[in-house]
């Protein structure tokens, strides 16, 4: 058997981390959406507002991988 390459922590981390960023943004939405369906006069402010940070945080997350990626993929290139 062919051994498994190695994972760097750092993009595992930043996968991780934008997977569970967008995820709860997007279950936020779907929350807001429910509540306005089942016409819930009070809805928490946190569960409406939560998408409009999570999910350029989740952006800004992929976009950081992307460049961790190619940095490294260069440096194997070179070696």
């Amino acid at each position: 058997m062919a051994p498994t390459p190695k994972r760097p922590q750092l993009e595992t981390t930043l996968a991780y981390m934008a997977v569970g960023v967008i995820l709860s943004s997007i279950l936020a939405i779907l929350t807001t959406l429910l509540l306005a369906l089942f016409q819930v006069e009070q809805i928490t402010p946190i569960i409406v507002q939560l998408p409009l940070v999570g999910l350029p945080i989740g952006f800004m997350l992929i976009m950081a991988l992307l460049v961790v990626t190619v940095i490294r993929r260069s440096r194997e290139n070179r070696s």
